[in-house]
């Protein structure tokens, strides 16, 4: 039997990798885990004008630093999109993908424009307003023990780190086009109840990729991992020991 593949875990905006604390133990049982920080956020040196590829190829480094410079990876909103960017600019790093809660298109301009405007509203008056209507989207209704974690979690974060990532958000590349090229196993998971990346998304993102399933779990929304942990590390364990491990 192969060894089990390396596995990276790549958290959320606008949180740290403390996101991956309910998970970590489960998928740490099967093999080596690592949850790097994107710049400015968590206990990450920050960066002047980061950009989603500039943290695909931070990642890419920190593979290329592991036992067989190959490894799974997991990102979970920020972090999917900069797993996609991984797999598309270093896709020799890359033995597996899990995507969750995350997308393959850009930010439509209005969006974009969007977050252009809460980054001035960070710089100027603190995350708080921002993280006010952010967050309370950001999890399932009904779930006030998911939300004051990722509150606590996101109050933690430098606000010029968070006004940062959403401009680092704003310029990151289509990433449609790159979907049929990316010859690897997939799993996508979605929360049922995402209303940030919804689940028409994640159907779409799935069927573009060559060699993907997906898993929707229900009742969860886009912090998938951390409102429903045992679902997300029960798909993820079967999906890397099946399709991953196997292939070695």
């Amino acid at each position: 039997m192969p060894d089990p593949v390396p596995l990276l875990l790549l958290h959320p905006f606008p949180l740290d990798a403390r996101f991956w604390g309910s998970t970590m133990p489960a998928l740490s049982a099967d093999r080596p885990v690592t949850a790097p920080e994107f710049p400015g956020l968590g206990g990450a040196e920050p960066e002047e004008a980061p950009t989603v590829d500039g943290f695909a190829d931070a990642v890419a480094e920190v593979i290329g630093g592991l036992p067989g410079r190959r490894a799974a990876v997991c990102g979970l909103s920020l972090g999917g999109y900069v797993a996609l960017a991984l797999a598309a600019r270093h896709p020799r790093r890359v033995a597996g993908l899990v995507l969750a809660d995350t997308r393959a298109e850009p930010d439509a301009p209005e969006a974009r424009e969007g977050r252009h405007r809460s980054a001035a509203l960070v710089r100027a008056e603190g995350s708080g307003p921002f993280l006010d209507e952010f967050l309370p989207r950001a999890v399932a209704p009904g779930d006030p023990e998911s939300a004051a974690t990722v509150r606590a979690m996101a109050d933690a974060q430098d606000p010029e780190a968070i006004a940062r990532a959403l401009e680092a958000l704003a310029g990151r590349a289509d990433r449609r086009p790159d979907l049929p090229r990316i010859d690897v196993p997939a799993l996508v998971i979605v929360g049922g109840e995402d209303a940030l990346t919804p689940v028409a998304s994640s159907e779409a993102m799935a069927a573009a990729l060559p060699d993907a399933e997906l898993t929707v779990i229900q009742g969860a929304g886009h912090m998938s991992a951390l409102e429903r942990p045992r679902e997300f590390t029960e798909a993820v364990r079967a999906f890397l020991a099946r399709r991953v491990d196997a292939a070695g």
